[in-house]
């Protein structure tokens, strides 16, 4: 059980501290002790006697220390076997990263063998943060120390860095990334290193994002050593944000901060994704989170704001605005009321305008061709997809010789609508101090339900829940710890030819289980 300071009376704008509502399906029971070095005085929730239930055993059975040398050898051992299956240049240069020479089997066993010693070493760091024994000292050190090693080495899970690497040496070539592919800039290893679906691609991305990673080639030379981690320092700027808004935040929902930043920034999903791949989905959400700490300090227009611009990064922020907007509106009362939409609607446009009309680039990344780019591509990773093939296979079955392209798109579009509805009936009930939650929740089913579901993808809603009192929660600690394996080193998907026949049927069984369970009303609890 968790008590409030004497600060913690005053009711925030739009969160209150301490009392975000659990979500029962996303929570584990169990209440928070928070180090006291990390809270200090006044910050919020007081601390609670002993480990909060925390079974002391597991505690001594897994020293931070130990537990952080598991995962630094994991991380260490991960990038140095990869060099030849993992997403490294193409084609391979000697000397490009540390490595060792390998045969293809045994690079692959001793890949998953670090990357398993990397997870249950993030594990062994949990059972502390679980604890209310993750202080801010012991998490920047676990980053250092796992992160390091990836940072340094090949990419590992996708080719995205070359792509962002592309987009930048196109922008600083004064070519119109959103008008032009990468193949503009001729055969050679960036090209070749590129994922081949996106190198006759334009740009999904927003302006923002063009500009830095620009300002990225200008700095980084013509070493494509040095582009790659020019992109990298991108990602590492919003991680290092996460690591400094994330705890705020938990503080003001009542939860501990060592499990909001062992959830949401030191697992494997996350550190592959921030810092082996530079995924900008880490920046995105940097800015999300700050846009959701300035709302509960009440400034929610300048919130808007941020929303807008880390849209202009990449567009899912953007459901942050729709989160927080219907939360003032729920909280305001008379003329103010209603004015919040148009204001909401006027911020993000002038935001959206000022930094499209500033990098230059024109409209094209709000057309309707750059839009449809992040789900042009249907791999059997994403659950819809399975459950697509799996129709059309049952429908065949029975005799009813309906064309498999066309079936695929209609139920992919059928279930993408369905998702959609769902997210929006969860923002529309969002209300303080469980907007964060109905944000996470919603990036989630938006996640899930899109015809494209990339591993990072999941972050998004995970990043969110990290701050509220699901951040207890198995289902994403399971989800954080593994998530990364839906795809091989080099980032092709692990789920392929006939594999729906098994991922299709478990996504139903999942779906029908949790409807069956009623776990889903508890996003509709108000309290």
């Amino acid at each position: 059980m968790t008590t409030r300071s004497p600060r913690s009376s005053r009711r925030p704008p739009l969160a209150s501290a301490g009392s975000l509502a659990a979500v029962n399906d996303l929570t584990d029971d169990g209440s928070t002790d928070h180090d006291a070095a990390e809270l200090g005085t006044g910050g919020g929730v007081a601390s609670t006697a002993g480990a909060s239930g925390a079974n002391p055993r597991l505690t001594r059975l897994a020293p931070w220390w130990a537990a952080v040398t598991l995962g630094t050898l994991g991380a260490v051992g991960a990038v140095t076997v990869t060099w030849r299956i993992g997403s490294g240049p193409r084609p391979t240069v000697d000397g490009f990263w540390p490595h060792l020479a390998l045969g293809y089997r045994d690079a692959h066993v001793l890949f998953y063998l670090a990357t398993g010693l990397l997870a249950l070493g993030w594990l062994g760091v949990g059972v502390r943060a679980l604890a209310g024994r993750l202080d801010a000292a012991r998490a920047w050190a676990t980053l250092a120390l796992w992160g390091t090693p990836l940072a340094l080495g090949t990419p590992i899970f996708s080719r995205d860095p070359y792509s962002y690497v592309a987009l930048g040496q196109l922008a600083r070539r004064g070519l119109n990334p959103f008008a032009v592919a990468p193949a503009a800039l001729g055969h050679g290893v960036l090209l070749s290193s590129i994922a081949l679906v996106w190198r006759h691609t334009t740009s999904p991305y927003g302006p923002l994002f063009v500009e830095l990673t620009r300002a990225s080639a200008a700095l980084s030379g013509s070493s494509l050593l040095t582009q790659v981690l020019g992109v990298r320092a991108i990602a590492l700027v919003g991680l290092v944000a996460l690591m400094v808004v994330l705890p705020r935040l938990a503080r003001a929902a009542g939860v501990d901060p060592g499990v909001a930043r062992w959830l949401a920034v030191l697992s494997p999903l996350a550190l592959y994704s921030a810092v082996s791949t530079a995924h900008n989905d880490t920046l995105m959400l940097a800015g999300m989170m700050l846009a959701l700490l300035v709302a509960q300090r009440g400034w929610w227009r300048t919130a808007v704001a941020l929303f807008a611009l880390a849209a202009t990064i990449k567009l899912p922020a953007l459901a942050g605005t729709a989160v927080v907007s219907v939360a003032v509106l729920r909280d305001q009362r008379g003329a103010a009321r209603w004015r919040t939409v148009p204001e909401s609607v006027a911020i993000t446009a002038a935001v959206l305008a000022g930094v499209t009309w500033l990098a230059g680039w024109g409209w094209g990344w709000l057309s309707p061709a750059a839009l449809r780019i992040p789900t042009e591509l249907r791999v059997l990773t994403t659950p819809s997809v399975d459950v697509a093939h799996l129709v059309v296979v049952a429908l065949h079955a029975v005799g009813v010789a309906a064309p498999s392209h066309a079936v695929v798109t209609v139920v992919l579009d059928a279930i993408e609508l369905a998702a959609g509805a769902l997210a929006l009936v969860v923002v529309a009930r969002a209300r303080r101090p469980t907007h964060v939650r109905a944000l996470g929740v919603g990036l989630l089913v938006v996640a899930l339900g899109s015809p494209t579901l990339w591993p990072w993808y999941l972050l998004w809603g995970i990043t969110a829940l990290a701050v509220t009192p699901a951040q207890r929660s198995r289902a994403l600690a399971g989800v954080a710890a593994l998530a990364m394996w839906l795809v091989g080193p080099g980032g092709s998907p692990m789920i392929g030819g006939n594999g729906f026949y098994v991922a299709g049927p478990l996504a139903l069984g999942a779906l029908l289980w949790y409807a069956w369970s009623g776990r889903w009303r508890s996003w509709w609890d108000p309290s």
